[in-house]
Formats: C-alpha cells, sequence, structure tokens
C-alpha cells in the first residue's frame, strides 16, 4: 500500500485531507503541522507522495522544507494553498512539484493528482 504523508498546519484541513486520501486506499500517517518536522517524518514514514501546505506556521514555509526535502530524497510533491500568486508559484516551481492545488481542494482533484502520481512513478 503507497504511503502518502500530508504536510498541514490547521488541523481541520489535516483530517479532511487525511480521510479523503485513507478513502481512495492510500496509508496516511500522522499529518505532520510544522515544516520543522518534515525531515523526521520523511525517514520515518518513508512516503511515496508529499502533500504539502506552502504557508506553514514554522519559521521555513513549506517550499523550503520542500527543497530541503529534496536533498536527501525525491519525492512525488504536491502542493497545497490558499494563496494563489505568481511570487509564490514561481518559488513553489523550482522544486518541481507534480501539482499547485488551491484550497479548497475536491476529493476528485486529490484522487486525479494521485492516479497522476501512481501511474507515472
Amino acid at each position: 500500500m503507497k504511503t502518502v504523508l500530508i504536510v498541514e498546519d490547521e488541523s481541520i484541513a489535516a483530517l479532511e485531507l487525511s480521510e479523503t486520501v485513507r478513502s481512495l486506499g492510500y496509508r496516511v500517517p500522522e499529518p505532520v503541522d510544522s515544516a520543522d518536522k518534515v525531515m523526521a517524518a520523511l525517514v520515518r514514514e518513508q512516503p511515496d507522495a508529499i502533500f504539502m501546505d506552502i504557508h506553514l506556521s514554522s519559521f521555513i514555509d513549506g517550499i523550503d522544507a520542500a527543497r530541503r526535502m529534496k536533498l536527501l530524497r525525491d519525492i512525488p510533491l504536491v502542493y497545497l494553498t490558499a494563496y494563489n500568486n505568481e511570487e509564490t508559484r514561481r518559488r513553489a516551481e523550482k522544486t518541481d512539484p507534480v501539482d499547485f492545488l488551491v484550497k479548497p481542494v475536491s476529493r476528485s482533484q486529490i484522487e486525479s493528482v494521485l492516479k497522476q502520481i501512481f501511474t507515472s512513478h
């Protein structure tokens, strides 16, 4: 069973996304609520894909966390954000994400991006 790690600091959003991904047949470990905890979760959980919120309430944001993460392992990454601006998108694109989803995301968007990830990787 493929594992999908969720990095989201809003507990309700993390819970909803976790339940949706789980209902689609994936293993979802405890969501990570801060960029500072991403590396430890990456080593511990060995995820096959990651949903990463861009604006996290920590010292570094999701884009910087993804940049660090990619030094250790190149894992398919999907960004989530409520703020769709060009500067943020440009920064995010440098980490080669699979997709960039604007919140709120629908079940069909999640299902589609996971199919894309697991049929191409």
